[in-house]
């Protein structure tokens, strides 16, 4: 019998690619603490003796259905699109973890929930995953979960379900990784080079930043429910993939009933305007 071994909300900002000489330089001298908090996150995947990631992709936008990348093996070079002169021509190779994945569509059509197992190994990967396959993968299985532009925040929770149970029924021993921000709005162009610093002064508003903070207060305490019924608020803050990433995680572990607490594993920290944090949940 498989099992969810810990899950975490996990920054992937493209900025941890970057030679730490140029993250110093943009943060005025100080590197970001997401680097040095990788370390962490990766060390307690260790010694939860997890053998598969599963990376909820926030720049992995699906629109009629869930989409999992259910294919066997992962190999190529990737250069991003949006941001080409920080990630460019990056090499990957690590296993995939089609088992689960077949898992997950089984319990889908159990019940009734949309997935797609998309077994092609030359499905797009994203930064989302590639840039935590980079700093947490050792030799685990990785799967890779996009987010359904659709959704509702009872199909994310849904969708969470149905992994938790895969998982489940498989030997899988999992880390849920949820890869994204939190509030997620950027500085305007022209203003961009005023606001390279990692400071949460940084963060677009004031309110953002509020709305943030309160969030994260409670992930410390446990309190899921109710970060659950604040998402209709949140929303007005654009947290990065429609909060998906977090919801379908939190739905693997229990959904309204989860009381995880969080610790974190990084500052709260700006990236462009944007919040970012890692927060780990014992299990």
């Amino acid at each position: 019998m498989g099992q969810i071994v810990s899950a975490a909300v996990v920054c992937h900002s493209p900025v941890i690619m970057l030679p730490k000489p140029i993250r110093e330089q943009m943060g005025g001298g100080a590197d970001t603490s997401m680097v040095e908090g990788l370390a962490a996150v990766r060390r307690a995947i260790e010694e939860a003796r997890a053998d598969t990631l599963v990376i909820f992709d926030t720049h992995w936008i699906t629109t009629v259905e869930h989409v999992v990348a259910g294919a066997a093996h992962f190999k190529g070079a990737y250069t991003s699109d949006e941001l080409p002169t920080v990630i460019s021509d990056h090499a990957y190779d690590y296993a995939g973890a089609a088992e689960l994945a077949a898992a997950i569509a089984r319990v889908a059509r159990e019940r009734r929930v949309r997935v797609l197992n998309a077994t092609s190994p030359h499905l797009v990967q994203h930064y989302p995953t590639l840039n935590l396959v980079h700093y947490l993968r050792s030799n685990q299985r990785v799967l890779s979960v996009g987010v359904c532009q659709s959704a509702q925040p009872h199909n994310f929770l849904e969708m969470g379900a149905v992994i938790g149970e895969a998982i489940a029924r498989t030997d899988t021993r999992a880390v849920l990784l949820a890869s994204g921000g939190m509030s997620h709005t950027f500085w305007p162009l022209d203003e961009i080079p005023r606001h390279r610093g990692w400071s949460a002064e940084h963060v677009r508003t004031r309110e953002a930043r509020a709305m943030d903070e309160q969030i994260l207060e409670l992930w410390r305490g446990g309190e899921h429910r109710a970060v659950i019924d604040l998402y209709a608020d949140y929303r007005a803050y654009q947290p990065e993939g429609l909060f998906g990433h977090y919801l379908m995680a939190i739905g693997a572990i229990g959904g309204r009933e989860c009381r995880a607490r969080g610790r974190q594993m990084s500052d709260y920290e700006s990236a462009l305007g944007t919040g970012q944090v890692h927060m780990w949940f014992d299990l």
